[in-house]
């Protein structure tokens, strides 16, 4: 009898303390992208479990549950099944925003190709004007402003408040004057939002519009008594009024705004009137492109292919607005808008040449020409010169010129970033109680977005608190032939004193990398210089392609861990890891 009890008493420990097989069920959320040719499905997690189905590269299933480095996935309504992770990436739906569009809360907020003050400027919002949101990383959001897809500073924008409104999506009738100044000279005054419209008249750089309305890319103002439009690129708003409202509140009228729009839902339903329980007359699918008759309520009037009419979610439609290709004086004209004050107008295209002007921002100047990386422009004066093209806006048909920066070592590039720990295993914990898995997963995002924005292709071995063995977090590396692959962590020690950022390589090849970051992240965060060094580290001993394992501070120490928490700290290590790996890339 007493063996018999050991017996259970024993079964009971293993079963409790068992390391072989952990298992955890995930939020319906997550999904899993096939990143090989072909993949087996398996009836269990494992490779000796039977293949029940062969699914094929980019196609993308939900997980729902995961054991070691197996993920369960939903293949059908009827089938499940077991995928390898290190064969997938896995995404979260990402949530979505308390309102769709955002607006800015200062004067010349600049719009940038990536998410940092190093990546290009590509034009500018002004106060209170209203983007769309696309995403948001820790300190930089990503819009569409007009025509163009960038990124800005989030903390210089404020959601615009969904308190609803008895305007349509795209006219602006919220009881509010604005005064403007026109930044250019002979901007053509329209009798109507469009090219099409009658020329009432001219404005010229300096003069003060009354904005009593907008609608798209156009902003309704009162001349000579009535209400014309001008093109909001050569408004700039100055100021914000209320105006009294007494109108009772009616329902939105159609508008008659035509134009075209691409599908962004995998299945868009086709409705006879405008509201979710019209009969359904027929199904868009993602990618599909439509044109738009009218809008109500956030619905769209559409033309199908077979001829017939029906209404579907505007929300699920990105109009593709086509930008007027209308210059200051002529619609032919093709003009630059100067970003920075003091910006300096040479005599020839080179930086060796004399200056002959500077401008300041919101200056505007017609393009005569190109000649290399520079635009030739018209003085206004009788004069000519040249100015770089990289630090300006254009607004036309003139190609954008984009000077190389540290983006053109990173371009094309595979780099593999591995977020330390995660799921069950957190890693090291801070004195005040911070886990060493969220600020690796923190970190990696955000060298994620910005090595992304420079064109290269990331990819990592974690984007969420799951747990991925180190096994698997190099089997991906070799999968993907990396170019590069970078291991974040920070650091914790008996000794609460000891602080500083370290790199550890372990092969001969691993040391350029892990001596390039070091430089550059002792450059942005100011920490203490521990240096690159050898570590013993099986992500590193075991990975044939360049490798270095950071760690970004010591979580063991009070002040540190404070510092590495913040989102300053966050931003300037990531841009050391961005840079760092630039270097490497530009040496090697």
């Amino acid at each position: 009898m007493l063996q018999h009890i050991v017996k259970i008493a024993l079964c009971i420990i293993l079963l409790t303390i068992s390391p072989l097989t952990v298992t955890n069920i995930v939020s319906a959320e997550s999904s899993a992208t096939i990143n090989t040719s072909v993949l087996n499905v398996r009836e269990g997690p494992g490779l000796s479990y039977k293949v029940i189905k062969q699914v094929k590269s980019g196609e993308k299933f939900p997980i729902i549950e995961t054991k070691n480095d197996w993920y369960k996935v939903k293949l059908s309504n009827n089938l499940n099944g077991w995928v390898a992770a290190w064969l997938v990436s896995t995404s979260q739906v990402k949530p979505q925003p308390t309102s769709s569009t955002v607006v800015s809360t200062v004067d010349s907020l600049r719009i940038r190709t990536g998410p940092g003050t190093s990546f290009q400027v590509t034009g500018y919002m002004d106060k209170g004007q209203e983007a769309t949101f696309i995403e948001k990383n820790e300190n930089w959001s990503k819009i569409q402003f007009k025509n163009t897809k960038g990124w800005v500073s989030s903390q210089y924008l404020s959601a615009k408040s969904t308190t609803p409104s008895s305007s349509t999506p795209s006219d602006n009738n919220s009881g509010t004057v604005r005064t403007g100044k026109i930044t250019a000279n002979a901007v053509n005054v329209r009798s109507q939002p469009n090219l099409s419209g009658k020329i009432l008249g001219k404005v010229n750089n300096g003069d003060s519009v009354t904005v009593t309305n907008e609608k798209e890319s156009w902003y309704e103002i009162k001349f000579n008594k009535t209400k014309a439009w001008v093109y909001r690129d050569y408004v700039k708003i100055q100021s914000t009024n209320t105006k009294p409202n007494n109108n009772t509140p009616s329902t939105p009228e159609p508008s008659t705004q035509s134009g075209t729009g691409i599908v962004t839902a995998s299945s868009l339903n086709v409705r006879e009137n405008n509201t979710l329980n019209g009969a359904i007359i027929g199904s868009l699918k993602k990618g599909d492109s439509v044109t738009i008759l009218s809008e109500s309520n956030k619905w769209f009037e559409v033309k199908l292919t077979n001829g017939k009419t029906g209404w579907v979610a505007g929300w699920f439609i990105e109009r593709q607005a086509e930008k007027p290709k209308e210059s200051p004086s002529t619609s032919e004209e093709n003009i630059v808008k100067i970003l920075n004050n003091g910006t300096n107008i040479r005599s020839g295209a080179s930086t060796t040449t004399s200056v002959v002007a500077r401008a300041n921002e919101g200056d505007t100047f017609k393009i005569l020409g190109t000649e290399g990386d520079w635009y030739k422009i018209d003085l206004n004066n009788g004069k000519t010169g040249y100015i770089a093209g990289w630090i300006v806006q254009v607004i036309g048909d003139t190609p954008t010129v984009q000077k190389p920066g540290v983006n053109q070592y990173l371009k094309d590039k595979t780099i593999v970033l591995d977020a330390g720990h995660g799921g069950r295993d957190s890693g090291a914990i801070g004195v005040k109680g911070t886990y060493e898995k969220d600020l690796t997963l923190r970190t990696t995002k955000l060298v994620f977005d910005k090595l992304t924005a420079a064109g290269a292709n990331v990819i990592l071995t974690r984007n969420s608190d799951t747990y991925v063995s180190l096994a698997s977090r190099v089997s991906i590396s070799h999968y993907r032939n990396a170019d590069a692959f970078v291991s974040v962590h920070y650091d914790s020690i008996n000794d609460s004193s000891v602080r500083g950022v370290t790199s550890y390589y372990y092969k001969n090849i691993d040391v350029p990398v892990a001596s390039a970051i070091q430089t550059e992240m002792i450059k942005y965060t100011g920490l203490k210089d521990r240096g690159h060094r050898s570590g013993n580290f099986q992500v590193l001993r075991s990975n044939r392609q360049p490798s270095a394992l950071l760690e970004l501070g010591f979580i063991s120490n009070l002040t540190e861990e404070l510092t590495v928490n913040s989102s300053n700290y966050q931003e300037n290590v990531s841009n050391g890891i961005y840079y760092g790996l630039a270097q490497y890339f530009k040496s090697n």
